[in-house]
């Protein structure tokens, strides 16, 4: 399976990468809470977008002109300056 990369700008756009990304690995909600020792309702909470904490973090993040991006561990990754 060949794994994507993600672009979040918002909280709802890192809802859907995450959830996505849990899809494409064919895991349920609770097998990944359980693998990171949390709860399916918090996890359900992430991938809505709907996490106070994560709303926190992509203020910051958008305050200061950045966005988060995802990619498969092991990528190779080029980043040019913005235009």
């Amino acid at each position: 399976m060949q794994m994507r990369w993600y672009r979040a700008r918002t909280k709802r756009a890192l809802g859907v990468a995450l959830q996505s990304i849990r899809q494409r690995a064919g895991t349920s909600q609770s097998e990944l809470a359980a693998r990171v020792s949390s709860s399916r309702p918090h996890l359900s909470r992430l991938e809505r977008g709907t996490s106070p904490q994560v709303d926190t973090l992509m203020q910051l993040l958008d305050v200061q002109g950045y966005e988060l991006v995802m990619v498969p561990r092991g990528s190779t990754v080029t980043v040019e300056p913005p235009r």
